[in-house]
């Protein structure tokens, strides 16, 4: 933790501090009960399961291929 930010966390008086920890418990719940795909992947990832369910012979990448094709197109 920054040391700045720590000196002055310090010096909060108590319902400061209780208010503060009260936040932060807030905060961190809602972030853990925030799904982990928005719904507009999973709408992406509906899609592409229906599309390999109706194609099941097109062949597909493996992830090895998928890493390498993604490394090469970021450089």
């Amino acid at each position: 933790m920054n040391t700045h930010l720590y000196e002055e966390l310090e010096h909060l008086s108590i319902a400061e501090k209780r208010s503060l920890g009260e936040a932060l418990i807030i905060s961190a719940e809602s972030e853990a009960l925030a799904p982990l795909v928005t719904e507009a992947q999973r709408t992406e990832l509906r899609s592409r399961l229906a599309y390999h369910r109706a194609n099941p012979d097109e062949q597909g990448m493996t992830f090895a291929e998928l890493k390498a094709k993604l490394l090469t197109s970021s450089h």
